[in-house]
């Protein structure tokens, strides 16, 4: 099997600017964790954050220019991509580096007011030591913000493991935190682009980008208001969330 490495080794930098259209998970949760923040009273401003999984950098990114920013990854076009970007020099301090696929505790050792993990966790060899490692590197009294997929088992196939929004609390209780926030979301997601996509989760030859190309295109065009409403409309009836967001205090 593909490493998440030797996957995402050459992944950044190309075709960005139709990645960044199209991505409306993205922007999803870049609006989200803002929105959640405030409602939390949490500050996002002057503050440390570091990003494990970086990727693109729009997390980071979305941040205010008061902000020190620091992302690790274990693709070496993300890194290269992000110390190029020059949005990334409007920042009071920004570092980019990469992170073994197999040792996550091999990055950079400070502590953070803000560690951020966004659909990483179900990639990772072991989810507990993983979480013990973001925990190692928060601050007393700092804040961890998790994204992670809400899927069957078997639904993507380099997935290691599955999560529901339950289990995915319980493990990062379990590594330290307590739970301030945590909410299910992407239910427009789900159901029948769950059985649309399949092809793209199975990576069939080309039905398969074909069929995400339409999903990511026409996700794309419902504003970040109307995801919402239509998230409610969907979880009211039965159909449930496919993501979930969880901030978590440092115990």
């Amino acid at each position: 099997m593909l490493t998440q490495a030797g996957r995402y080794n050459d992944f950044y930098g190309r075709f960005e600017t139709l990645r960044k259209i199209f991505r409306f998970d993205i922007r999803y949760r870049c609006r989200r964790i803002h929105e959640v923040l405030k409602k939390l009273q949490i500050s996002n401003e002057n503050i440390s954050i570091l990003d494990f999984g970086f990727g693109s950098g729009d997390l980071l990114a979305s941040f205010p220019e008061s902000c020190s920013v620091t992302g690790v990854d274990v693709s070496r076009s993300a890194v290269e991509n992000a110390q190029k970007n020059h949005i990334f020099r409007k920042f009071k301090k920004s570092d980019f580096n990469t992170v073994p696929e197999h040792d996550n505790d091999k990055m950079v050792n400070e502590k953070y007011d803000l560690v951020l993990s966004s659909h990483v966790i179900e990639h990772v060899d072991d989810d507990f030591l993983f979480l013990k490692t973001l925990r190692s590197r928060v601050k007393d009294n700092g804040y961890l913000i998790l994204f992670a997929p809400i899927e069957e088992p078997g639904y993507i196939f380099f997935h290691v493991r599955n999560y529901s929004q339950a289990g995915l609390e319980n493990i990062v209780k379990s590594a330290g935190f307590e739970i301030v926030f945590s909410e299910g979301s992407m239910n427009i997601n789900g159901h029948i682009w769950k059985i649309i996509t399949i092809p793209s989760r199975r990576n069939w030859p080309v039905l398969g980008k074909t069929v995400n190309i339409i999903r990511l295109f026409t996700l794309s065009l419902i504003p970040y208001k109307m995801i919402r409403i239509l998230d409610h409309i969907l979880n009211y009836m039965g159909a449930g969330p496919r993501q979930v967001m969880i901030v978590a205090r440092k115990r």
